[in-house]
């Protein structure tokens, strides 16, 4: 069994690497392609993985495309410049290619601009990559994260054409069942969620209790989604709600908080706040919040109800000190919470969140959507550095991850995409295609962005960095990444990254 599953597991990796990088890659190098020819930068080569060469494919034009036996992306080798850098003409004529065989058997070995010439190009119309101007060739060099960040707004305007999950209604859960209950030997289960009332949704927590405590018939039909299978079924029951009280459960508590240190655990419930009862209106949880902040840096008593091993509930009193200023993220106490209310008879509902479905979206909604989602990870990416540098961002969630960490996780989307729809994986995949985008902007040497750099510079001092100079730099560049790349895989193989 353990074996099967981990052969699944290394499956779904594999095609989710088919599925994430390769047409991430792909789409990167067709963008420096398409800038290529707009700018007049020829192309003699357009590689669809990584050398050595399979076979070529198809000619277009003046480039050939080829088929290479590393499947690790693609690659664009434009007149005048090599998979490192720019060449120059000595190295270029050293670095001479196979254009064809000759009948004999014998190889021809050509020239780049003489194998253009064979192809049909005019002398004059030839240009290497530093013949261009030099905003033409910023233009090339930036194409490929351009088309990376195309890619993802596209996949996300076909993402909410396919259907957003939305809200559709609340969900409230039972989590006590004690035997006055009036669902005591009734098909409810604890853990079951309630959707419906009447055969009506509701929209949050708070408007079902609302609901309930409005209600004026002699029976009440609750449709319910079972909490193991997700089996819908229906329950008619006759209502109590005459008396209702509001509580908190604590769901997690942080270390050397306010809350562990005063001795909160997680599973208390919160009766009472400041010793008295939780109103059984609005939101319990906001009741809490409000009451730390009135607190801060006071001591605030709360009532808990903690359940004992023998299963009965053992009502205490702790004092609790709220932080004045909180770190982002941990609240005032350091505890995660959410509201329940209760009836008379004990029964016990807790705050199950949202019923949630897929919604196709107009193509004008669909292209906000893509437009704001694209936006909102650009931003989110951008404020990164900054949040580590202030502490909101810890340098363990803000790992790098290498290709075997990345086909791990885009495995465990693809297995929950069968599941949940298609959705779900192209959010991804325009995720990772905007994370490829961004990185070959950085200003390192052997990336697009510091490719950019020596363009920049030359701009600013009037002349162009000496090619040997240049490649030198990409080269060592390359090394460094390369060297990053292997302790970062090493790295996810023996801590597998998750999607949480």
């Amino acid at each position: 069994m353990l074996l099967t599953a981990a052969a699944n597991d290394i499956l779904l990796a594999v095609a989710a690497f088919v599925l994430v990088l390769i047409p991430a890659v792909i789409i990167h190098e067709l963008g420096h392609f398409i800038a290529a020819k707009l700018v007049g930068i020829n192309v003699l080569e357009f590689g669809i993985g990584f050398p050595p060469r399979v076979g070529r494919l198809f000619m277009l034009g003046e480039t050939e495309f080829t088929l290479n036996l590393l499947p690790l992306g693609g690659f664009v080798r434009p007149l005048g410049e090599d998979m490192i850098g720019p060449a120059s003409e000595d190295k270029v004529k050293r670095d001479r290619v196979t254009l064809e065989r000759r009948r004999s058997g014998l190889v021809r070995l050509v020239s780049e601009r003489e194998m253009l010439r064979l192809r049909g190009v005019d002398e004059h119309k030839m240009m290497s990559v530093n013949e261009a101007p030099a905003l033409g060739r910023i233009f090339f060099m930036a194409a490929g994260a351009f088309a990376n960040f195309l890619m993802a707004l596209i996949l996300f305007f076909i993402v909410a054409l396919i259907g957003l999950s939305l809200p559709v209604g609340g969900l409230s859960q039972i989590v006590a069942i004690p035997p006055d209950s009036l669902f005591y030997g009734t098909d409810a289960k604890v853990g079951d969620a309630i959707e419906k009332i009447d055969g009506e949704r509701f929209a949050d927590f708070v408007d079902f209790h609302e609901k309930l405590a409005s209600y004026q018939g002699e029976s009440i039909q609750f449709s319910f989604i079972r909490h193991e299978t997700g089996e819908e079924y229906e329950l008619r029951v006759k209502p109590d709600f005459a008396r209702r009280s509001g509580f908190v459960q604590v769901v997690s508590v942080l270390d050397e908080s306010p809350a562990a240190l005063a001795g909160i655990k997680a599973g208390d419930i919160v009766s009472q706040i400041n010793h008295a009862p939780i109103a059984p209106s609005g939101d319990p949880t906001r009741i809490l919040q409000d009451a730390t902040r009135d607190f801060a840096g006071r001591p605030l008593p709360l009532t808990l109800s903690r359940e004992q091993e023998d299963g009965s509930l053992e009502d205490i009193v702790v004092i609790v000190t709220p932080r004045v200023n909180p770190p982002e993220g941990e609240g005032r106490l350091g505890i995660g919470i959410r509201s329940q209310f209760g009836l008379r008879d004990r029964t016990r509902f807790a705050n199950a969140g949202y019923k949630r479905e897929l919604i196709p979206q107009s193509v004008p909604d669909a292209l906000v959507y893509s437009l704001r989602t694209t936006a909102d990870t650009l931003r989110l990416i951008a404020s990164i550095p900054g949040r580590l540098l202030d502490g909101s961002l810890s340098g363990k969630d803000a790992r790098p991850i290498s290709i075997i960490g990345i086909s791990k996780i885009g495995g465990e989307f693809l297995q929950r995409s069968l599941q949940e729809g298609p959705g779900l994986m192209l959010n991804f995949i325009a995720l990772i295609s905007i994370f490829l985008g961004i990185s070959n902007l950085l200003p390192i040497p052997a990336l697009d962005g510091g490719r950019i750099v020596f363009v920049l510079i030359e701009l600013l001092r009037g002349k162009p960095v000496a090619p040997k100079i240049e490649a030198r730099i990409h080269q060592i560049g390359i090394i460094l990444l390369l060297a990053l790349g292997s302790v970062v895989m090493l790295y996810d193989m023996i801590h597998p990254p998750t999607i949480s």
